[in-house]
């Protein structure tokens, strides 16, 4: 477990931490110290094998969300998003005046209630092929809406006042999260029932006819989040005969208002100065916006209108100022000037609701408290548990864990014992701090320690300095840091040849062709320059990438004449390639013979297209023993399976390879910036219910199969199958 790694902001405490194969969800994940935690339940699945759906009977819950679904599965993870297309179903909170009682579906649990409500946990919703893209959408919102209209997706639990999708709380950051809480108030109604499946858990099913178990599709007239849809079948002027001109001059009404935000579960919490609230105001019909109105409340607060013009439904944000304070939220103003429906109606507030449900107390008062340190601990490359020894030119990762939530201005540091600082890189809007420590030449130290806390930027929320009195000063372990002793030389290990036609190092390559060469070396190298190899068949491999790793790469272009009977290197030009305290290479001893026989021929190669693209190695760490041939079975885009014939060493950088299958150095993955052992994490947002993201060991970032998206005349197959698992095909 990552020793920063907690639970997401607010009540849930969602946390993932992958290993493996195996994706864990917690519920009310608590950190207690840097080797403890407490959780109020969790369940488990496998990403490869499993669908991210809970198994019944015997109870296998893949996950805590209501419906018992992995949370990983569906989720909206910030690695894919950059890759420009999200290709798999979402997961979508939903108001829970909006969720009947009842599990459909896959779900095999369900917490709605709602006697007037129109969808149930485990109902799949899409936008339906042809609909255009509301304009003005986000980057993200846009391919949060071509998801939905591909993929859609399933509800998975209930929130207070407000349809939400579930995403990746320490990636994105608060603006981006902003931008699509706003698109979403354009895309939700657009949403309709897809599929309800059979029913599960006792609980009913979706209505309608049934055969064999089988419960059809409920009507798709109705979105997911809105009573009206945006447009209706019956023309407006309808509504009201309003005389003999038929004109609609009835004024539209609010029906409810809900409060949710950080910290706030179904309206209920306290807020304090700087925490946002959001109010969501319901109407009778669709209205339009001008201008910017806003809602008096009776804390002396104001709530500014942010987005859903168009829909039936306004979102108003609210952040509390020093001085506001009231034991329950309410709304002793409507300023709406500027809504109006359709036909130019403005509102009629008489009889408005003004208080939402649930008791939000805004307390600005009563903390004087100042935040504490609670824990402090070490990690990066070569470290286990805080012991081990690190060098110049090594970096290392000081989380430090505070007893609440704390806000950073400027740049606070950690002096340290070993005559070095640490700096602070990420954590505002959380309880853990990171600091980074880069080891430079002459620090010493036979265990780091913290000597001084400079955080004079750090506070709470309520404006109170940290207090460091009794900080605790040493993290856990024995952690050396020593960049005078190290004099050794690095030395190669092992050199292995792969490339287009080449296995286990043994083939036949001619000119035009490309062998890569790799280096691997006893420790980390620096590379200055361009180092080279000299090779028997009168060529030169020049090197290419791996700087910062083990294991160095070099190319060779095979050229007209060049000729080997068994390719070889003749002589390592390695001025530019040192270890962090600076040592060359001593290459005596060195191995020249990679693994097989490597024939360079004179001839250039003819009749055959040979060209397959290497994977990038940069990061990777090749095993340093040959081992066996192994075949791996990838899905292709379209959810069709292909074997792939891999090896772990001489072929091991060539051809089709699975993340699962990845050897690294330190325990890194191929996961998502952000998340990997150091805990670095963003501050959660109000607009998307988030979960956090550990990443240990090997992890594909595919996550449980699922049939993929089809388009075209097959559409309505897809459209009416109850089948469609949370997320994308596993590569």
């Amino acid at each position: 477990m990552p020793a920063a790694a907690n639970g997401a902001a607010g009540t849930d405490g969602e946390l993932i931490v992958i290993d493996g194969d195996v994706a864990y969800n917690f519920w009310q994940f608590k950190r207690t110290s840097t080797t403890t935690a407490s959780a109020a339940s969790f369940g488990a699945e496998n990403i490869v094998t499993g669908d991210g759906w809970g198994s019944k009977s015997p109870f296998l819950g893949a996950g805590i969300t209501a419906v018992g679904a992995s949370q990983l599965g569906g989720l909206l993870v910030k690695d894919e998003v950059n890759d420009g297309s999200i290709d798999h179903a979402l997961q979508l909170v939903v108001d829970s005046k909006l969720v009947q009682s009842g599990a459909i579906g896959q779900a095999i649990a369900s917490d709605g209630s709602s006697a007037s409500g129109i969808v149930k946990e485990g109902q799949l919703l899409a936008i339906p092929p042809g609909t255009p893209m509301p304009a003005g959408l986000s980057k993200l919102g846009q391919e949060v809406f071509t998801a939905l209209q591909k993929y859609g997706a399933y509800v998975v639990d209930v929130a207070g006042g407000t349809t939400n999708i579930r995403a990746q709380a320490n990636a994105f950051d608060n603006a981006t999260m902003t931008a699509l809480w706003h698109d979403m108030g354009n895309i939700t109604p657009l949403l309709q029932g897809v599929s309800g499946g059979s029913g599960s858990s006792g609980n009913g099913s979706s209505g309608g006819s049934s055969s064999g178990g089988t419960t059809t599709n409920p009507p798709t007239t109705n979105p997911p989040v809105v009573t009206n849809p945006p447009t209706t079948t019956n023309p407006p002027t309808t509504t009201t005969p309003g005389g003999s001109s038929g004109k609609d001059t009835t004024r539209p009404t609010v029906q409810w208002v809900a409060a949710d935000g950080p910290g706030v579960k179904n309206g209920t919490g306290t807020v304090h100065l700087g925490d946002t609230v959001y109010l969501t105001l319901k109407f009778s019909e669709v209205v339009t916006v001008s201008g910017t109105p806003t809602l008096s409340l009776d804390d002396k607060g104001t709530a500014t209108y942010v987005s859903g013009a168009g829909t039936d439904t306004l979102q108003f944000a609210y952040k509390v100022a020093a001085g506001q304070n009231t034991a329950d939220l309410e709304i002793s103003a409507y300023n709406l000037a500027g809504v109006k429906d359709k036909a130019g109606n403005a509102v009629n507030v008489s009889g408005a609701p003004h208080q939402p449900a649930g008791t939000l107390a805004v307390d600005t008062r009563g903390d004087t408290t100042a935040p504490k340190v609670q824990w402090i601990a070490a990690n990066g490359s070569g470290l286990t548990n805080g012991n081990g020894t690190v060098r110049a030119g090594d970096t290392v990762r000081l989380s430090v864990n505070f007893n609440e939530v704390v806000t950073v201005d400027g740049t606070p540091t950690l002096s340290l014992n070993s005559n070095g600082t640490a700096k602070y890189v990420s954590g505002a809007g959380t309880n853990t701090l990171q600091f980074d420590y880069k080891v430079q030449a002459g620090d010493k130290a036979s265990d780091l320690e913290v000597s001084g806390y400079n955080l004079a930027g750090v506070k709470d929320k309520a404006g109170n300095a940290v207090n460091v009195s009794g900080a605790p000063h040493q993290p856990a372990g024995t952690l050396a840091v020593d960049t005078r002793g190290d004099t050794t030389a690095p030395k190669v290990q092992w050199i292995a040849a792969n490339g287009s036609g080449l296995t286990n190092g043994n083939g036949t390559v001619r000119a035009g062709d490309t062998v890569r060469l790799s280096v691997n070396f006893n420790e980390v190298v620096t590379v200055d320059g361009t180092p080279t190899l000299s090779l028997n068949s009168n060529g030169t491999a020049k090197y290419v990438s791996g700087a910062g790793t083990n294991t160095l790469q070099f190319d060779y272009k095979v050229q007209a004449g060049d000729k080997a009977s068994d390719l070889e290197v003749s002589g390592y030009n390695l001025a530019g390639v040192k270890d962090k305290a600076g040592n060359a290479v001593n290459v005596s001893g060195a191995p020249h013979q990679p693994a097989g026989t490597l024939v360079v021929a004179a001839a250039s190669s003819t009749g055959s297209s040979r060209q397959t693209a290497l994977v990038a190695t940069t990061d990777l760490a090749a095993p340093a023993t040959t081992a066996a041939a192994t075949t791996a079975t990838a899905a292709s885009d379209t959810g069709t399976s292909a074997a792939a014939s891999q090896t772990s060493s001489n072929n091991w950088f060539g051809g089709n390879v699975s993340g699962a299958d990845f050897s690294f150095g330190n325990r890194r993955t191929v996961g998502y910036p952000g998340a990997q052992e150091s805990g670095a994490g963003a501050t959660s947002s109000h607009g998307s219910t988030m979960s956090r993201l550990a990443l240990l060991d090997q992890y594909a970032a595919s996550s449980f199969a699922t049939p993929a998206a089809i388009s075209g005349g097959a559409a309505q197959a897809w459209w009416n199958n109850p089948a469609q698992t949370l997320a994308k095909p596993h590569r």
